[in-house]
């Protein structure tokens, strides 16, 4: 049985980047048919961002038990307990499109967000004890694996969509395969990672709400509302408020999953360089000036491009603030509390801007109050410090 003291690191990274990418796939290819999916289920702008809150609800449940679960029992049996749940729950989105139910299709939420959540959980606590190991940036680089995922998915989507493509097929065939390659793999896993330590099981660890903690959470919160609503709102604003049809919004979230997948890439070496705080703080002042673009209405060809500098704007965001979580002390109980900022505004967030799209009447218009919480992000990401690579920073009190 591989344990930390005996596991492969090489094979271990590996399994991780196949967690981090089919767990991209499945929601992207969804997410750029949500307009066909509105029509399938005959709901409204505000009708679906609610259903989609049943998602984000059942993410959170998983969140509240993830932590003492993984203290318990290990990452590894986390992750194949989250991924075999997340793939009931998406089987689900099957039948609800099959039989046009938007109670299944919330009750396929629930229980694929559930699962999600303990994934996604599990799989940033086991990158950042990778990253430690390493003795460089490489959280960058996992997450790019999640973005190379959503870009390969929404590619599959917007051709699906252009094609005509049954989405109840294309849904199928992408479960299967995003269950099947990490239970292929998972063995390569040490059972013992994101177990208590000795200190933490007699009370030593020390405060998990830290100022700095708190401060990480803010920051990752911002910046992840503004990656979630680009999966849930970009193509709809440009269905909705730009007329355009299908094919050309997925061309508009396949250009931004297109450019988080690159800057993912390359940010390690931008963070050895010049530190966590200042490519966050760069990398969100370009997103904001994408968002305005988009918000300006100017032309689809603008429309793209400012749909580029979003995603080099959210980028780095997850990976950085994680990492930065991770040179703490008690590194996966700091893990997991930031997580749970990033994935509430990740899941919780963006179908709650439905409503506010709609009482503001354009999609578009409520892209002003995402500008508004990356610049949040942008105030606060000194809390990342400037420690380059993931090497270990002093936590502030």
């Amino acid at each position: 049985m591989t344990t930390l003291a005996t596991v492969n690191l090489r094979a271990w990274h590996r399994t991780i980047l196949i967690y981090f990418t089919v767990m991209g796939v499945v929601g992207a290819s969804l997410m750029v048919r949500l307009p066909l999916v509105r029509e399938i289920l005959q709901v409204s702008v505000g009708e679906l961002g609610l259903l989609l809150v049943a998602g984000s609800i059942g993410a959170m449940s998983g969140l509240m038990i993830v932590g003492k679960l993984v203290a318990h029992r290990g990452t590894r049996f986390v992750a194949l307990l989250g991924i075999t749940i997340w793939t009931v729950g998406s089987v689900g989105y099957i039948f609800s499109l099959g039989f046009q139910s938007p109670l299944i299709f919330a009750l396929a939420g629930l229980i694929s967000g559930f699962g999600a959540g303990m994934t996604d959980v599990a799989v940033n606590v086991d990158g950042s004890a990778i990253e430690q190991k390493l003795g460089r940036a490489a959280m960058p680089k996992m997450h790019a694996a999640f973005s190379i995922g959503a870009l390969t998915g929404a590619g599959v989507g917007t051709l699906a969509a252009a094609v005509h493509f049954d989405i109840l097929w294309q849904l199928g065939i992408l479960i299967a395969i995003a269950y099947a390659l990490p239970m292929l793999n998972t063995r390569h896993m040490p059972k013992d990672n994101g177990l208590h330590t000795e200190e933490e099981k007699a009370g030593k660890s020390g405060p998990i709400f830290s100022k700095v903690v708190v401060l990480l959470g803010l920051g990752i919160f911002g910046m992840t509302l503004g990656e979630g609503a680009s999966n849930d709102w970009l193509t709809l604003g440009l269905v909705d408020d730009y007329g355009q049809d299908h094919a050309t919004a997925g061309v508009a979230y396949a250009i931004l999953i297109g450019a988080m997948t690159i800057v993912r890439f390359f940010g390690g070496g931008l963070v050895d360089r010049f530190g966590k705080a200042l490519t966050l703080r760069v990398t969100g002042i370009i997103g904001l000036i994408g968002l305005l673009i988009l918000v300006a209405k100017i032309s689809v060809p603008m429309a793209w491009f400012g749909s580029a500098l979003w995603g080099i704007g959210v980028a780095l965001a997850f990976p950085l603030f994680l990492s930065a979580a991770g040179e703490q002390p008690n590194p996966a109980r700091k893990v997991a509390t930031v997580s749970t900022f990033g994935y509430a505004s990740f899941l919780v967030g963006p179908p709650l801007l439905g409503f506010v799209a709609q009482g503001l009447g354009s999609i578009v218009n409520m892209y002003w109050l995402i500008l508004f919480f990356i610049g949040l992000s942008v105030v606060v990401a000194g809390a990342a410090g400037n420690t380059r690579g993931s090497g270990k920073s002093v936590e502030r009190k």
